[in-house]
């Protein structure tokens, strides 16, 4: 049975001025971050 991957642990692979790819490390997709970002909040912790 198939199950749908949150991506809930991704890793930057590749970027440029054009946008940026990551890889998810639980199924190994590749894609890019905005598809991520429309499709789930993330929480930001750039301040941490």
């Amino acid at each position: 049975m198939n199950q749908i991957c949150a991506h809930a642990r991704v890793r930057v692979i590749a970027h440029d001025e054009n946008g940026e790819f990551v890889e998810c490390l639980d199924c190994k997709e590749i894609f890019e971050s905005s598809e991520l970002e429309e499709s789930e909040p993330k929480e930001d912790l750039s301040d941490a």
